[in-house]
């Protein structure tokens, strides 16, 4: 059996920086809808601690707010190879940098999962603040639902 884990990343005193962290608390009250072998797991801010996380999983999903250039709570789906195409362009999240060199390392390490990959999420501002902002909270279910439905296919799919 695989083993599959979900990671939000995002600093909650940050704005729409902490929605990886909202949907994954959303995603654990309803995680009666996805398969019951996914831990869910906070990864804070990210960072190189995730190194020791991911290596234990064979699917990881880590939730994101990523610049993607577009309207706040547009979301998109990438893999561990499609972030470093992105970082090279405008498209960033405040942990993409972070993001970036665990996936390297785990590469060179022979460890990174088969399954990589990050759901991105448009944020509009990631100022200090406690709250997501009002175009991104009147879509966070919008934005559960695509979550759920690729968590599932690409479980599914393996």
């Amino acid at each position: 059996m695989k083993k599959i884990c979900v990671i939000g990343i995002g600093n909650p005193l940050r704005g729409d920086d902490g929605v990886g962290i909202v949907l994954l608390n959303k995603l654990m009250q309803k995680k009666n809808l996805l398969p019951k072998e996914i831990d869910f797991i906070d990864g804070g801010i990210g960072g190189m601690n995730l190194l020791h996380v991911i290596v234990q999983y064979d699917i990881v999903f880590i939730i994101d707010a990523v610049q993607l250039n577009s309207k706040p709570g547009s979301f998109r789906i990438f893999t561990a190879d499609e972030i470093e195409l992105y970082k090279k362009t405008n498209c960033f999240s405040t942990h993409i940098d972070q993001l970036s060199q665990v996936i390297q390392i785990s590469k060179q390490l022979g460890e990174l999962p088969k399954q990589f990959f990050i759901f991105g999420v448009q944020p509009k501002d990631i100022s200090f603040r406690l709250d997501l902002t009002k175009e991104v909270k009147e879509k966070i279910n919008m934005i559960m639902d695509h979550l759920i439905l690729n968590i599932k296919n690409i479980v599914l799919k393996n």
